[in-house]
């Protein structure tokens, strides 16, 4: 199932869900036959965020017009402007409500903005947190890189977006739990060239030549791991049996790649709650569990010696192996896909309302027949979602880099080593799950801000050395002289305003992105705030257009200032503050800090 099409994505954020509760009740004051729309579905009509030059005629748009207009026998136009004035009444909506070409459009006039910004103060840290998942337990299993070394450039994207998901969903009251699963079952395939890699370079320490195995590891943490047994512990595992050195070292290396994995995780800023091993569900006897309700289902059987699932009865392409036999295991040794059963099986015994798993793209063939054989073996798998999640371009010189310093994979330590964390955070934030990321580090390590990152963390400093500027020119006005801001509407600069929307729109833009499950919105949100803030600063420069003209208003009015001059500055400084706390909130729920000292 893909994440667009699964039920947890048909939710809407709070603003849009009373827009659609005020339509449905403005066509009941009207007396309009409406049965079925009270139906929950977007095919009858919509509530959407306006983008790019409809944005002129508001915030928010629907269709319901459209939609109803024959079936009530109305024109469209018609039917917009009656409803228009009894949505604004059952909603208390104090903006603007039009009608234009059937549509109904919802804007945020200054009044509203105003309000917005009080609440934004208000809310400080809390502004933009919600409670769209209050009590909903929800568990997001991303990264679970395999178990063989340093955590690859490609992990790293997945860790920024999982981290930065849980984030947002936890600002919507989701009760949230990060897990790490370890594909480290002893006996597969990848754990064994581990071991028998490591073995090849400790044996060489010692001058024995113990051929390599095809496909051997060669990187610097392999041979690291090899360097450190023989330095240790002499050529003690020379005299072992080779399937028992294997083991040994096959073991001792996922205990490091295990350290090493956590410890750069740490140091980007992410942490797991859980780590689940895949070794320990076997050995707890999951796998087999799981197997024998297969069974006992009715859903496994024998095909050329091996247990079969049959998925295709549930939606899968295909029937699929569970139990295949080796000459280590004539009975069958379970494959990838039993444990895997076995694991979402423990994930939802432990009472999650919804479980989400991060995956790369490669495993967009695995998603149909894992809800398949979770349908099989009698699990809810509408409770699982997946998001399946591009990899990682890293740019040098406007070339691709293919490989890290030691011949290996280019590493999240290597990229650490190269741009601090939050910089590599929001380039890898920037673009849509299904977008491959690219970090051009020629751009992402300028100190300016054609530098994406350094300009969304710019903005709480800019914010704040523009706060001081006119918190002195208030300072210097007379308390009694000084205007009653509540009791005005501020009358805003074009930029303001702008700057004002992006403030009343933060929670529903962050609502949107926990509900859609798209942390990227925020990244983009931070760009829009930067660029906004960046605009109005130029309007305010005294070579500008804006402030000219302003200056020559101050000097025809001499030196006394009128009310509503004073209200304008004390408003602008509330806009200003509100703003602020909306860049921090939006940085934090990235899991970035502000850039103090930029």
């Amino acid at each position: 199932m893909r994440r667009d099409e699964h039920p947890a994505m048909r939710e809407r954020p709070w603003t849009r869900r009373r827009l659609r509760l005020a339509l449905l009740s403005a066509v009941a004051e009207c007396g309009l036959e409406h049965d079925g729309f009270e139906d929950d579905s977007d095919a009858l009509f919509w509530v959407q965020r306006t983008v790019g030059s409809a944005a002129r005629r508001g915030e928010f748009s629907s269709n319901i017009a459209l939609a109803l207009a024959a079936r009530v026998g109305i024109a469209p136009r018609e039917l917009a402007q009656r409803l228009a004035p009894r949505a604004a009444a059952c909603l208390g909506w104090t903006g603007d409500v039009t009608a234009a070409n059937g549509f109904l459009n919802f804007g945020m006039n200054d009044e509203f903005l105003h309000s917005q910004i009080g609440r934004a103060m208000e809310g400080g840290e809390r502004w933009g947190a919600g409670a769209a998942l209050a009590a909903t337990r929800i568990l997001v299993e991303f990264v679970s890189a395999e178990p063989n070394g340093p955590l690859p450039l490609g992990a790293a994207r997945i860790a920024a977006l999982g981290d930065a998901l849980c984030r947002i969903l936890a600002l919507q009251g989701a009760d949230v739990t990060r897990e790490f699963y370890l594909n480290d079952d002893a006996s597969n395939s990848k754990m064994r060239l581990l071991g028998e890699s490591v073995a090849a370079h400790y044996g060489a320490a010692f001058g024995h030549d113990i051929e390599p195995p095809e496909g051997a590891l060669d990187d610097a943490f392999v041979r690291g791991v090899a360097a450190g047994i023989a330095r240790d512990e002499g050529d003690i595992h020379l005299r072992l049996p080779e399937n028992e050195r294997t083991a040994a070292f096959a073991r001792r290396a996922l205990q490091a790649a295990v350290a090493r994995q956590k410890q750069t995780l740490h140091d980007f800023g992410v942490n797991f709650d859980v780590w689940t091993s895949e070794q320990a569900l076997r050995d707890e006897g999951r796998v087999e569990a799981t197997l024998n309700t297969l069974r006992e289902r009715g859903h496994l059987f024998e095909r050329d010696g091996a247990q079969w699932l049959r998925t295709s009865a549930f939606g899968d392409e295909a029937d699929r192996p569970l139990l295949r036999p080796t000459p280590d295991a004539p009975a069958g040794k379970p494959t990838y896909l039993a444990s895997d059963i076995a694991y979402h099986a423990f994930k939802m015994e432990r009472g999650f309302d919804r479980i989400i798993n991060i995956w790369t793209v490669e495993h967009r063939a695995y998603v149909g027949r894992t809800h398949a054989a979770l349908r099989a073996a009698g699990c809810d798998a509408e409770r699982v979602e997946v998001v399946l999640c591009e990899g990682v371009r890293w740019l040098r010189d406007g070339t691709p880099v293919q490989r890290g310093r030691d011949g290996g994979a280019f590493t999240l330590d290597e990229a650490l080593a190269e741009l601090d964390r939050d910089t590599l955070r929001f380039w890898l934030l920037l673009r849509d799950w299904d977008a491959v990321a690219q970090v051009d580090d020629e751009l992402a390590s300028r100190d300016d801000e054609i530098n994406p990152a350094y300009a969304a963390r710019l903005v709480p400093a800019r914010l704040s050395t523009m706060l001081g500027e006119l918190e002195a020119r208030a300072a210097s006005e007379s308390a009694s002289e000084t205007a009653n801001v509540g009791s005005a509407t501020p009358l805003w600069s074009e930029e303001e305003r702008n700057l004002a929307r992006l403030v009343a729109l933060w929670p529903d833009t962050v609502e949107t992105a926990a509900l859609r499950r798209e942390p990227q919105r925020v990244a983009h949100f931070l760009s829009a705030i930067a660029a906004t803030v960046r605009a109005l600063l130029a309007a305010s420069r005294p070579d500008s257009a804006n402030a000219s003209a302003g200056a020559a208003a101050q000097a025809e009015e001499g030196p006394q200032r009128t009310q509503s001059q004073k209200a304008k500055l004390e408003a602008r400084i509330e806009l200003l503050c509100a703003a602020r706390v909306t860049a921090v909130n939006a940085l934090r729920a990235l899991g970035m800090e502000a850039g103090a000292n930029l």
